[in-house]
């Protein structure tokens, strides 16, 4: 797997498009998740993400560096860092096949490696990019994943970007959904640029939602974070 991420690292240095931005976020977590909550007060979370695709395929990577204003909830750390690369290998291109078909675009051999907190998760599986109305993006991922801290399962990662409305609103995230678990972030981002005199310079909020399913004997019962940031996001 290891392997398999440098080589698709190493094959991406021909970009076709790429982007990268740099996001600052605060709020409350003042709910009872070991993952995302603080036990007083709220967190500032710098986030740095890119994105590029290349002539065969694509890979998507971000870290966060979060500061409790005091400490997180369930240990004595201040801080915590958390980061994910999600690298895929477009099938039609590595088989000189054509296999869209009504809204499916694209198909890939979909691989992701999440790190942070004593936690890795390695995942695989296939993604797909998908034409749907109103939105710039949509593409939906589908993984087996194995992990060190909970059961291997599988995983449902669909993420989007809506069309800009009015050339200054849109909104984008995504969702990770396992039979354990469901996480959702959800930006709501305003277009300032040309306030400011810079390109890509965006405010507003995302909406953090997590919940771990209480049928699995392993977790406790109604863990959820529910928090909405203020945040600032510049793109290049």
């Amino acid at each position: 797997m290891k392997k398999l991420i440098l080589i698709t690292l190493l094959a991406s240095n021909v970009f076709a498009f790429s982007i990268t931005s740099i996001q600052l976020l605060y709020g409350n977590f003042n709910n009872n998740s070991y993952i995302f909550d603080t036990s007083n007060g709220g967190k500032s979370t710098l986030t740095i993400d890119h994105f590029s695709s290349y002539s065969y395929g694509d890979i998507y990577g971000f870290i966060d560096h979060s500061i409790a204003d005091d400490k997180f909830k369930y240990h004595n750390n201040k801080t915590a860092t958390y980061m994910e690369i999600a690298p895929r290998l477009n099938i039609s291109k590595i088989t000189s096949t054509d296999l869209s078909f009504s809204f499916v675009k694209e198909l890939y051999l979909a691989f992701q490696y999440n790190a942070g907190n004593d936690y890795n998760a390695y995942l695989f599986g296939l993604g797909s990019n998908l034409d749907v109305y109103g939105f710039d993006t949509f593409g939906v991922n589908i993984y087996k994943k194995n992990q060190n801290v909970g059961d291997n399962t599988y995983q449902l990662s669909p993420f989007y970007k809506t069309k800009s409305i009015y050339n200054i609103f849109h909104i984008y995230g995504f969702i990770d959904w396992t039979e354990d678990d469901f996480l959702m972030q959800n930006q709501f981002l305003f277009d300032v640029s040309k306030y400011f005199k810079v390109q890509s310079l965006y405010i507003g909020a995302e909406w953090n939602y997590y919940k771990q399913n209480p049928h699995n004997i392993n977790f406790r019962a109604n863990v959820k974070s529910n928090t909405i940031q203020a945040m600032i996001k510049y793109a290049w």
